[in-house]
Order: C-alpha cells, then sequence, then structure tokens
C-alpha cells in the first residue's frame, strides 16, 4: 500500500517492521503517543523525527494506511507468505 503525502513523497506500508510485540503495545494505555509514534514510524521507513514532523493531515493519512493494512496483513500478492495458488 502506498501514500502519497501532501508534499508528493510517497511512502510504503510495511508491516515487517514491526514486531508482534510491538503491534500489542500499541493498544495498551500505558504506551504513550512517542512511543506509538516511534513504533510506526519505521513503517514507513521514517524516522522518528521525519514521522513527527509530518503534517497532521499526512499523519492521518499515515496511521489510517497502516491499520488498514493491519487489518488484512496477507492480502499483499507480493507478500512472500501469500498463496499462489489460482
Amino acid at each position: 500500500m502506498v501514500i502519497t503525502l501532501s508534499d508528493g513523497r510517497e511512502l510504503t506500508v510495511d508491516l515487517t517492521k514491526i514486531s508482534i510485540r510491538e503491534y500489542r503495545r500499541l493498544f495498551k494505555d500505558e504506551t504513550t503517543p512517542e512511543e506509538e509514534d516511534a513504533l510506526l514510524a519505521p513503517c514507513f521507513g521514517l524516522t522518528l523525527e521525519e514521522f513527527e514532523a509530518l503534517p497532521y493531515p499526512d499523519y492521518k493519512r499515515v496511521t489510517n494506511a497502516f491499520f488498514e493494512r493491519a487489518k488484512n496483513p496477507l492480502s499483499d500478492p507480493n507478500s512472500l507468505s501469500a498463496s499462489t495458488s489460482t
């Protein structure tokens, strides 16, 4: 899944950059927004500083894309674990 930012950059959601342990931390009440940002930033190839500098509409684009992708992580036909049968 590719997201186009307001400045024209294109980012790809890469769920291989987050472990299941890290993913689960996103849903814990004690996880701070800064920790959440640090967990999500690598999934877009961004540093924490780059992620936190995103304009709010871009932040919403990337976080929405992350969770949309996370709902069906194996749907990418290019995924190593995707089915190759037709």
